[in-house]
């Protein structure tokens, strides 16, 4: 049995309620199978690409079983990881939610003919417990085949070949994009592009953001049009540079007939495809780099 490798450890009557939480949040990753991602202490180890499946939980931890390796040496024992897991909300329109956590393994074990085992201590904490639309990440311009923003007018009309911040800009970094979610961005823009295209950006003020994909995935979009409104607007006093933080409110299909983009409000402020392909990206970035990576 997977449970003989735990063993029982009392709490704090302050710290019973936080960990019945979390016992329960790791109950439900285990009735899920929900993939656990594990990065090892870089220092200690250059093994990589190691996911988990919680077999067990209890009150001293739970036990992992371990994919992406043939065996776990005893060494391990003692060493700290990382885990990063995402959980389906069912109840809640099968809304994703993301977590992260430290823990330390305890003990390891290997069968013949089976993937080898590790239980870990029951973390203190399960940091995060992000949306999809909080879970953000800096990504690669080079993710990106193509990606330009116009400054939205009131008639909702644009000129498609003259946008406000293009490709070239992106690429000479006169404009950045700091971080992406399912929900929105931020958007960092060099002041010598600010004076350029006579730009005063608000809060209020929205922009019109196009950007295609230099990797195809699996039943998500290759093209996306999405009307972002200004949440906060920030100029550096020294560099003149601005930084915008905008939020996805709308998202759109451009017709082939008539070339128009055809405009759907976003429900929750989060694109559901634009979720999944971010935590994709992030789970790359977290097994080869590490989430600060």
């Amino acid at each position: 049995m997977v449970l003989d490798l735990l063993r029982k450890k009392k709490s704090s009557k302050e710290e019973e309620l936080e960990r019945r939480r979390n016992a329960g949040i790791l109950d439900f990753a285990m009735v899920q199978r929900a993939k656990v991602h594990i990065k090892f202490d870089q220092a200690a180890t250059g093994i990589t690409g190691v996911t988990g499946t919680i077999m067990a939980v209890n009150d001293a931890g739970l036990v992992l079983e371990l994919s992406g390796l043939s065996s776990l040496p005893q060494r391990f024992v003692g060493q700290k990881i990382v885990c990063f897991m995402k959980v389906v909300e069912r109840e809640d329109r099968h809304r994703e939610i993301f977590y992260t956590f430290d823990t330390t393994i305890l003990r390891v074990r290997q069968q013949p003919d089976r993937l080898p085992q590790a239980a870990v201590a029951f973390p203190r904490s399960l940091q995060g417990a992000q949306r999809r639309k909080s879970l953000r990440m800096k990504p690669d311009l080079g993710q990106f085949s193509h990606i330009a923003a116009w400054k939205y007018e009131a008639s909702g009309g644009f000129d498609m070949a003259k946008p406000t911040v293009s490709h070239s800009h992106f690429k000479t970094s006169l404009a950045q994009l700091e971080n992406i979610s399912a929900g929105g961005l931020r958007l960092l823009l060099r002041r010598a592009l600010v004076k350029e295209q006579g730009l005063a950006p608000e809060r209020g003020d929205r922009f019109i953001l196009f950007f295609t994909f230099a990797e195809a995935a699996p039943k998500l979009r290759d093209e996306y049009w999405i009307i972002c409104k200004i949440n906060n607007a920030r100029r550096d006093p020294v560099s003149g540079d601005v930084t915008l933080g905008m939020e996805f409110i709308a998202h759109g299909v451009r017709q082939e007939e008539s070339g128009k983009v055809e405009w759907t409000k976003i429900a929750d402020n989060v694109i559901d495809d634009m979720a999944q392909r971010i935590y994709q990206w992030h789970v790359t970035l977290y097994r080869d780099r590490g989430l600060s990576g």
